[in-house]
């Protein structure tokens, strides 16, 4: 057994990052070291890559979660007037991402690059960012499809890239936010991306000379099992993908029924997947997961009666949830600390 290779999973959930990003900013102050510094590989998908751009960008987590506590108003502007033309999305996106990307400008810094990243980080810590290109370009002789992009600070090829480029593309989610440029969210299929921090970690293959900083030109990190310490975080669920059998009755469902099960049939069902699989290659001591449930006993009373949509605006909803979890790391610092033996 080798040192632990400690890995971090942000999923993604919109405004709902508070949740994670209050987890990493009380980790911070239990241990007195940054993120990036108690963790080999970041990863995240959605907010949960924004979040991973602004670690990898050097962003203190008590500004990351300032960000989601006090300006997610601005960053998901509410426009009566574009209610009117589009009600309920069906000819543009729910927000604009002009405000979005003007922030990320500002934080991030607005030429800051992953080779920028890289040069920070070193190997050290390496950030992940999953996004899915909807337009790769057309191979002669091959069916054209999605790209899975895995934006990497250790592949020379994704060095040019703007972070604040990446992380507009790892979080342009579909209804909510314009495609950038043509590329997607990574949630569709990867909302919670933790395989794909574990399949970094357990790649062994190496590829061209001088394709990666890493040591063999190798592609991931050739870790064996024994030796990974995954904690994956997400942004809290109220329960909203379970159907009653009470719903379900004789189960002849039609397209309107389905309508409104598609998008945890899409998002959903993949996490609850990836967390199965994980759990039966790793054991409870390499893998752990925290996903507050906003109605359990533990919860503050004004979360209980909500169904949480990822575009949480309300500051009474985002108090709570910044308080819920500072609870919960309170009940868990322990556990987590023993975990990723720091």
């Amino acid at each position: 057994m080798g040192k632990p290779i400690r890995i971090l999973s942000l999923d993604g959930g919109g405004t709902r990052g508070l949740m994670p990003s209050t987890l990493l900013n009380c980790l911070e102050k239990e241990t007195g070291k940054p993120v990036t510094e108690m963790f080999d590989v970041i990863v995240g998908a959605a907010t949960g890559g924004i979040i991973t751009a602004a670690l990898a960008a050097g962003l203190p987590t008590s500004d990351i979660v300032d960000i989601y506590l006090k300006q997610a108003s601005y960053i998901l502007p509410t426009n009566k007037f574009r209610r009117l033309w589009n009600p309920v999305n069906l000819f543009a996106p729910k927000y604009p991402n002009d405000n979005l990307k003007k922030l990320l400008n500002e934080k991030l810094g607005a030429d800051t690059t992953m080779e920028n990243v890289s040069q920070s980080h070193g190997t050290d810590t390496i950030f992940l960012l999953a996004s899915l290109d909807l337009s790769p370009p057309i191979v002669a002789n091959k069916s054209p499809q999605f790209e899975v992009v895995i934006y990497n600070t250790t592949m020379k090829a994704h060095h040019p890239e703007k972070l604040v480029d990446v992380a507009l593309r790892t979080s342009a989610a579909v209804i909510n936010l314009p495609l950038y440029e043509h590329y997607i969210e990574g949630g569709n299929y990867a909302n919670d991306p933790a395989l794909v921090g574990f399949s970094f970690c357990m790649n062994a293959k190496k590829g061209c000379e001088g394709s990666t900083t890493l040591p063999d030109n190798r592609l991931g990190l050739g870790a064996d099992l024994e030796d990974i310490r995954l904690l994956s975080l997400g942004c809290g669920s109220d329960g909203g993908t379970h159907v009653p059998k009470s719903e379900i009755k004789k189960g002849n469902w039609g397209l309107i029924k389905w309508m409104n099960r598609l998008t945890s049939l899409v998002i959903d069902t993949n996490m609850v997947y990836t967390q199965h699989l994980l759990r039966e290659i790793l054991d409870e001591n390499r893998y752990y997961r925290i996903n507050p449930y906003y109605k359990s006993d533990a919860a503050p009373e004004v979360l209980k009666n909500e169904k949480l949509k990822i575009d949480v605006q309300k500051k009474e909803h985002l108090e709570a949830i910044h308080a819920y979890a500072i609870d919960t790391f309170e009940q868990e610092k322990e556990h987590i600390k023993n975990f990723l033996e720091i």
